[in-house]
C-alpha cells in the first residue's frame, strides 16, 4: 500500500503550472514505469478526484486538489479575515454575507451570515453547492480563470439554469465574464434564487491569485434600491481581506 501512495505522489508532482497536462506515455517515460502501471495509478487518482481526464488518455489536476486547498485556506487567515468584514457589514445593513470558493467546478459557500429576511434553507442544495454561472460569486471567480479553466467548468456542469433568469448561452456567459473581469465585480439578479439579488467581488492572496469571493445577497427589490452602496461595500470589504492576505495590486474600481 505504501508503494502505491509513493507512486501516486511521484505522479502528482509532475503536474505543474509549466506542465499541467500529461498523457499516459509521457508519464510512463518521465517516471520510468510501464504504461500499464502508469494507467492504473492515473485511473486511481481520477477516481479520488486528484486527477481528471482532459482528453483521450490525457490528464490534469483534479477538482479535489482545489477543494483541499480551500480546506487549508478556510482553516487559515482567509476565513478569519473575511469573517471580520462579513460581521461588520451584517451588523450595519442586516443583510446576508457569503464567502464563496470554487469547489469541484461549483460554488461552495465556505462561510455565511444569513439575514433574518432570508430563509436559512435558501443556500441549501442537494450537494451543498451552486452552479457557478448562476451566482455573482461564481461569475467573479470564473472571470479570473483562464479560458481553458472556464471551459472545464462549463464542460463538466453545463449551463443548466437554476431559475428562469439564469444565463443559458455560452456566448452570453463569456460576454458577461469579460465584463465582470473588467469592472472587478459581478451581479446576480434572481439567477440563482428567485426573489434574491447579489453582488460579489474577488479576494486575492499575496501572489495575486484569486482564492475566493465575497458576496452580499438581499431580497431583489431591496437589492436593486441599494445596488450602488452594496457594490461599493462588497468591493471595499473584498479588498480589505485581500490586502490582509498580502495582496497589493489594485487599480481604481469601475461601475
Amino acid at each position: 500500500m505504501l508503494g502505491t501512495f509513493e507512486r501516486a505522489n511521484q505522479m502528482l508532482t509532475l503536474f505543474t503550472l509549466e506542465t499541467p497536462d500529461w498523457g499516459i506515455t509521457e508519464l510512463a517515460e518521465a517516471l520510468g514505469w510501464s504504461t500499464s502501471t502508469t494507467y492504473d495509478i492515473a485511473s486511481s487518482l481520477v477516481q479520488t478526484g486528484l486527477l481528471r481526464k482532459s482528453g483521450k488518455r490525457r490528464y490534469k489536476v483534479g477538482w479535489r486538489v482545489l477543494e483541499l486547498s480551500h480546506v487549508l485556506l478556510g482553516s487559515s487567515s482567509l476565513q478569519t479575515e473575511a469573517r471580520k468584514q462579513m460581521e461588520e457589514f451584517a451588523s450595519k445593513y442586516d443583510e446576508t454575507m457569503l464567502l464563496a470558493v470554487l469547489a469541484g467546478g461549483k460554488i461552495l459557500f465556505a462561510d455565511k451570515i444569513v439575514s433574518q429576511q432570508i430563509s436559512p434553507n435558501t443556500f441549501s442544495t442537494p450537494d451543498g453547492r451552486f452552479k457557478a454561472h448562476c451566482t455573482a460569486a461564481g461569475k467573479v471567480i470564473m472571470a479570473n480563470l483562464s479560458a481553458e479553466a472556464r471551459q472545464a467548468v462549463t464542460d463538466e456542469h453545463g449551463l443548466g439554469p437554476m431559475t428562469p433568469k439564469s444565463i443559458q448561452s455560452i456566448e452570453t456567459l463569456n460576454e458577461e465574464l469579460e465584463r465582470v473581469k473588467a469592472q472587478g465585480h459581478a451581479y446576480d439578479f434572481e439567477e440563482a434564487v428567485v426573489g434574491l439579488g447579489s453582488v460579489a467581488a474577488p479576494i486575492f492572496d499575496y501572489l495575486g491569485i484569486e482564492v475566493a469571493a465575497l458576496s452580499i445577497a438581499a431580497p431583489i427589490q431591496q437589492f436593486e434600491r441599494r445596488l450602488d452602496s452594496y457594490r461599493s461595500e462588497v468591493v471595499r470589504a473584498a479588498r480589505q481581506v485581500s490586502q490582509r492576505l498580502g495582496h497589493m495590486g489594485f487599480s481604481a474600481p469601475s461601475n
